[in-house]
C-alpha cells in the first residue's frame, strides 16, 4: 500500500514551508533515512527525511511550491503499484485527521509527535465505504458497520458516525475502553495517552530518561496484542516538561499517583532504562495490581550508568553535539533514526524541559553512579518479569543484569544496545506479548 512522506513541522509556529530541493523522480528507489527534499522556512531550511522504503509513486509538490506541515509531498510503495483514487485519498484524510486528534489534546502534543501521528494514520488508511479507524472501533464493539449511515466523503462511515451510533443505541456497548484521547488524572497528575485501543486490561509504557511517549510509537506495531496500550510522559519530559521531581522516590510516587488517579487498577507495565525501574518499583509496593513487568534496559540493578552520556544529553544546544550523544544509544549508529536529533532539540525550545530534567538527573545519578535500586522491589513482585537488555548496551553494563533475581526472565541480546525496543523491536514486541499472555 502506498505511504506518505510527510512535509514535517520543526518549531511550534511552522504552517508551511517552500520546498527548494527535490532529491529524487518519479520511479527512484529510496529508503528510511534518506533525504528526500529540502524545505526553507522563514528562520531554517531543513531536510525532509524518508521514513519508508520503497519505490516513489508520486510527488506532489515542485520546486518553488509551498507545502503545508503535515501534508504528504511524497508517496511510496511497491513499484507499479497504482495509487488509491482521489476520494479514497479523501477518506484516508479523514481518518487520518481523527486517528491523530482522537489520539492527543491539540493543548500537550508536540509538532514532531502530530507529524507521526498523521502519518501513523495514513499507514492505516484504505479504500471502501468505511474508514479503518471506525471498522475498527465498530469490531471492537460488535457493531455491523453495514447498520451505520456514513457521513464521510462520498457516505463513507467515520469514526463520528460510529460514535454517534453508540450513542444512539442505548443497548450496545461503549465503543471501546481507552479508546482514544489524553485521560489525564485529577490533582495535577501526568497525562496519560492511549496509543492503541483494545479490551482488557490496559498496557502502560513508561519511557527512559529524557525520552517522551512519541518514542514508544513505532515499537507499538511489534507486540502484538490486543490490549489497550497507553503510555504517559515522566515529570520533566514531553506533554510534562512543566512539572518536576528531584528523586527517584518521587519520581515512582508521581507516576503510581497518575495510574491509580485515572480508575487504572489491573494494568500490565513496561519500562525503559529508568522508567523501567520506575515500573519495578510500582510493581513491588503499593495499591495497583501489575499483572506482568517487562524491563527494557533496566536501570537500577547496579552502580554504574555513563554520567558522561547524561551530562553530554542535557548540555548539547545543537544537532551536531547532541547527535553525538544519541549514538552512544544504540550498537549501530545507523539504526538512529535522524528526526530524534531533531524532535529532541525541538522539544526543548521555550520550555523548562532541560532544567527539570537535570534537577533529576542530580537526584538519581551522581557522576557514574546510580542512586536507586530495584533489587527488593523484584524480590517482592511475584508476577511474571522479564527484563530484556543489549549485550551492547554503552549506558548501563549488561552485565549488572546478573543482579536480578532469580525468578526473572533475562534475555540478553546481541549487537544490541540501550535501545532493545528499536534496535530489535520485532523480538522484544514477542517477548513482551508472552510476558503480558503468560499473566492469564
Amino acid at each position: 500500500m502506498a505511504r506518505p512522506i510527510l512535509m514535517p513541522q520543526v518549531g511550534q509556529d511552522l504552517t508551511e514551508g517552500k520546498i527548494t530541493a527535490l532529491n529524487i523522480k518519479l520511479g527512484d528507489k529510496v529508503k528510511k533515512g534518506d533525504i528526500v527534499a529540502e524545505v526553507e522556512s522563514e528562520k531554517a531550511v531543513f531536510e525532509v527525511e524518508a521514513f519508508e522504503t520503497g519505490t516513489v509513486l508520486e510527488i506532489r509538490y515542485k520546486v518553488g511550491d509551498m507545502a503545508t506541515v503535515l501534508e504528504p509531498i511524497i508517496m511510496v510503495g511497491s513499484e507499479g503499484e497504482v495509487l488509491e483514487t482521489a476520494a479514497a485519498t479523501s477518506t484516508a484524510r479523514v481518518d487520518a485527521q481523527e486517528a491523530a486528534s482522537t489520539a492527543v489534546e491539540s493543548a500537550s502534543i508536540t509538532p514532531v509527535e502530530r507529524g507521526r501521528e498523521l502519518e501513523t494514520a495514513f499507514l492505516k488508511t484504505g479504500t471502501g465505504g468505511s474508514s479503518p479507524l471506525a471498522r475498527r472501533l465498530a469490531g471492537s464493539a460488535g457493531v455491523d458497520i453495514a447498520q451505520i449511515p456514513g457521513t464521510g466523503p462520498r457516505g463513507a462511515v467515520v469514526k463520528r458516525d460510529v460514535e454517534a451510533f453508540q450513542r444512539s443505541k442505548p443497548g450496545v456497548s461503549s465503543v471501546l475502553p481507552f479508546s482514544g484521547g489524553t485521560v489525564r488524572a485529577t490533582g495535577g497528575a501526568l497525562p496519560l495517552r492511549t496509543l492503541q485501543s483494545g479490551t482488557g486490561d490496559p498496557v502502560v509504557l513508561i519511557h527512559g530518561f529524557g525520552g517522551d511517549v512519541s518514542a514508544w510509537r513505532p515499537f507499538v506495531a511489534h507486540i502484538g496484542l490486543t490490549n489497550p496500550i497507553l503510555a504517559l510522559d515522566l515529570p520533566g519530559h514531553g506533554a510534562a516538561a512543566s512539572s518536576s521531581v528531584t528523586d527517584f522516590d518521587s519520581l515512582t510516587a508521581a507516576v503510581h499517583a497518575t495510574l491509580a488517579a485515572s480508575g487504572i487498577d489491573r494494568l500490565h507495565l513496561v519500562g525503559h532504562s529508568l522508567g523501567a525501574a520506575v515500573a519495578a518499583g510500582i510493581a513491588g509496593g503499593g495499591s495497583l495490581q501489575v499483572r506482568s513487568l517487562s524491563l527494557l534496559a533496566p536501570a537500577g540493578l547496579g552502580p554504574r550508568i555513563n554520567g558522561d552520556y547524561v551530562a553530554g544529553f542535557l548540555s548539547s544546544t545543537s544537532e551536531a553535539a547532541l547527535k553525538v550523544w544519541l549514538e552512544l544509544l544504540v550498537h549501530d549508529p545507523a539504526s538512529l533514526p535522524g528526526v530524534l536529533v531533531r524532535a529532541t532539540l525541538s522539544a526543548r525550545e521555550d520550555t523548562a524541559m532541560v532544567d527539570h530534567q537535570g534537577r533529576l538527573a542530580a537526584g538519581v545519578f551522581a557522576g557514574n553512579t546510580q542512586l536507586f535500586s530495584i533489587r527488593d522491589a523484584l524480590h517482592r513482585f511475584g508476577g511474571p518479569v522479564r527484563a530484556i537488555v543489549g549485550r551492547e548496551d554503552r549506558i548501563i553494563p549488561s552485565e549488572q543484569t546478573d543482579a536480578v533475581p532469580s525468578h526473572v526472565g533475562l534475555y540478553r541480546l546481541p549487537n544490541v544496545g540501550h535501545l532493545p525496543q528499536l534496535e530489535a523491536a520485532s523480538r522484544v514486541g514477542r517477548l513482551v506479548a508472552e510476558n503480558v499472555r503468560s499473566a492469564g
